[in-house]
């Protein structure tokens, strides 16, 4: 196994824990995290393996960037998705966040069904679905952000997901 999966699973486990006890990711761990990422891909590859890191970084932190302009995410969850970047490279870090999200959603399923608020949601998701698409009503967009939007620390989904990554990549 490549020694950047052993990296990457001190960083997450560490991560995961510090978000779960104290609903943060400490800036000085994601950018520990983006240093040792750059610096092992510099040593590895030169500078094309230090090019392709903060690619990697860029692509995981701009992505994540539009989910938190969403409010759907913690600034510490973008930053984090960055160095999962430098740690992995693109292709990793990619099939984390497409894995992250359907984990989350799996999460936030079960937590509604679990509150019994499940159907108001799906009311409510088809309500603004049909105004934003039907009748181009950005007014339904605003309105989403203001309400009270289910939370849960992304951690939950984050763990499983480059679980479910590291998987399929060593395979």
């Amino acid at each position: 196994m490549p020694v950047e999966y052993y990296l990457l699973g001190i960083f997450i486990l560490v991560a995961f824990y510090t978000d779960v006890m104290y609903s943060r990711i400490p800036n000085v761990l994601n950018v520990a995290g983006v240093s040792v990422g750059l610096a092992y891909h510099a040593i590895q590859g030169g500078w094309t393996g230090f090019l392709h890191a903060v690619l990697a970084a860029a692509a995981g932190f701009v992505i994540l960037l539009f989910l938190y302009f969403m409010k759907a995410m913690e600034a510490g969850d973008v930053k984090l998705f960055a160095a999962i970047g430098a740690l992995t490279g693109l292709e990793y870090v990619l099939y984390s966040l497409m894995y992250s999200i359907v984990y989350a959603g799996i999460i936030g399923v079960i937590i509604l069904l679990f509150r019994r608020e499940f159907m108001q949601r799906i009311n409510r998701i088809m309500k603004y679905f049909f105004g934003v698409i039907l009748l181009r009503n950005r007014a339904a967009v605003t309105q989403i952000t203001k309400e009270n939007n289910l939370r849960f620390p992304f951690m939950y989904a984050v763990l499983p997901g480059v679980i479910t990554t590291c998987y399929y990549f060593i395979r």
